[in-house]
């Protein structure tokens, strides 16, 4: 609904400004033509404009020819009226799509008739006076210095198209063809839901992936505004699609979802829906169909790989350990399963709530192992994918020492070096360097045996100030012996112990136990 207010100085100046300027010339009132605009009628728009012009000195003349006639030249004689006694006039505003307008009832014309001789400087305000000829079939374009008559044509003026694409909403870069314009993500060849909206006058297409689509961006109403048509459904057709590639058969679910209801296409074309609410609004619509298939439909990235397991992982690029936990979960899956993006970790995040424990048994058979992991990824959620590779990596490293020997009452020197070693099995030379560090003692074998595994590790040079020539020369005698026992394997490491414990003058160090320790 309309509402009145009384003009400010200001708006009643502008008035007068712009009413002097009306009285010199007609010609910012009429449309510049191109194609097959009809000129004979707006010859006679211009005829009628210069008869009211011809009044222009004459106010009660002026005042009669504001009350009768078309709407265009009833405005216009009520501004020339208005600028021969400016008093304060009543000041209306109403909405319009593109924000609210304001304008001085200065006649008896029509609101629109009004604004467009009011604001005549507009191309797209100008524009309002001519909406209902575009009803009846004409086409018209408001570029930000001349609104443009096409006739009949569809097809707009040069400048009209580059000011549209030159101030689009998204980054859209042409593909091959030039003919239409696409967002990054599907430039570079990705599968994506996108919206689209055609421009057949221009020869334009443009495409936006919902990964780029905002909540307060709609571009239909840029591409439309400053354009009215006989149909302005036929001049910018608006669809969206899912965009899956599908390679799970003419069978498969993707064969068959539904283009864009109706209802949701009205709605984004009445401003309702922003371009990612349409795209959310149309996935949500043909999910459940596509979730209730009964077959087994792998989809990774908008890359449908039917029910072939094997194929839908490696799209996801997994570690070994990633793959071993999908697959320990989705190999007796049925039904429909869909990842947004081809990684392992998206797949295990959405399949952790409900298959914490089947993830975990994968990775590990160690139940204190498995509850760790549990607990961890309770505490961290967002990282399974690292959780579960701990996870993985401290079962090898069990599987590892549990072969080894274990031992009782070993002396000090015995218990140091076997500490060393086991750390070098799972740890490799720099845990086990970081390890000698830590624990090297001030005196003692020790430091003599620490050298010669730094010797082995290859970094005796980095540390050699820390020990005395007569501690580097016993160490330098044990290299042979330490590097038998970091090769030996599981069933020769006591023997290889011995051997260096012996040759570093430690007797009687300690004995065997029974079993392997836990």
């Amino acid at each position: 609904m309309a509402r009145l207010r009384r003009a400010s100085g200001v708006r009643e100046h502008d008035l007068v400004a712009r009413a002097r300027v009306l009285r010199e010339s007609v010609d910012s009132l009429i449309p510049r033509l191109s194609g097959d605009a009809p000129r004979d009628r707006f010859d006679r728009v211009r005829a009628e404009l210069e008869e009211v012009r011809a009044e222009r000195d004459d106010t009660d003349r002026l005042e009669k020819l504001a009350k009768r006639g078309d709407s265009l030249p009833r405005a216009y004689a009520g501004l020339l009226r208005y600028y021969l006694d400016p008093t304060t006039p009543t000041v209306v505003a109403f909405p319009l799509p593109g924000g609210e307008v304001s304008y001085a009832a200065l006649s008896r014309a029509s609101r629109e008739a009004e604004v467009a001789v009011q604001q005549s400087d507009d191309p797209a305000r100008l524009m309002l006076a001519y909406v209902e000829w575009a009803r009846k079939g004409l086409h018209f374009f408001a570029t930000r210095r001349t609104l443009w008559c096409t006739g009949r044509s569809p097809e707009p003026p040069p400048e009209f198209v580059a000011e549209k694409v030159s101030e689009l909403p998204y980054r859209l870069t042409p593909d091959p063809s030039g003919r239409r314009l696409v967002c990054v993500h599907l430039a570079a060849g990705e599968s994506r839901m996108f919206l689209e909206v055609d421009w057949p006058g221009a020869h334009r297409t443009f495409r936006v992936c919902r990964r780029c689509a905002k909540e307060e961006r709609h571009l239909l109403s840029h591409l439309s505004e400053g354009a009215a048509s006989p149909d302005p459904t036929e001049a910018f057709p608006v669809d969206a699609r899912l965009n899956v590639r599908c390679e799970g058969g003419a069978e498969c679910v993707h064969a068959r979802v539904p283009g864009l209801p109706k209802g949701l296409r009205r709605n984004y074309e009445y401003g309702k829906l922003s371009d990612a609410a349409l795209l959310d609004a149309y996935r949500d619509e043909v999910r459940p169909m596509i979730e209730a298939t009964k077959r087994t439909t792998f989809v990774a990235g908008g890359v449908c790989y039917g029910s072939r397991l094997p194929a839908f992982l490696d799209a996801l690029h997994p570690t070994p350990v990633e793959r071993r936990a999908l697959e320990a979960v989705l190999g007796p899956a049925t039904g429909y399963f869909e990842v947004d993006e081809p990684a392992a970790s998206r797949a295990l995040e959405r399949l952790w709530a409900q298959h914490a424990e089947e993830i975990v048994g994968a990775i590990t058979d160690d139940r204190a192992e498995a509850r760790r992991a549990l607990q961890e990824a309770r505490d961290a959620p967002g990282r399974i994918a690292e959780i579960l590779k701990r996870a993985q990596k401290r079962g090898e490293e069990r599987e590892v020492l549990e072969a080894l020997p274990r031992y009782e009452r070993l002396t000090p020197e015995a218990a140091w070096v076997d500490r060393v070693a086991r750390t070098y099995r799972v740890q490799r030379e720099a845990g086990a360097e970081r390890g000698i560090l830590q624990t090297l003692p001030r005196e003692g074998k020790e430091r003599g045996l620490a050298y010669a595994f730094l010797i082995a590790f290859g970094r005796a040079s980095a540390h050699g100030w820390q020990f005395t020539p007569t501690e580097q020369e016993f160490g330098q005698s044990l290299v042979g012996p330490v590097k038998a026992l970091l090769d030996a394997p599981a069933a020769g490491y006591h023997e290889a112990l011995d051997t260096l414990l012996r040759a570093a003058g430690v007797a009687n160090w300690g004995s065997r136990g029974a079993t392997a320790p836990p």
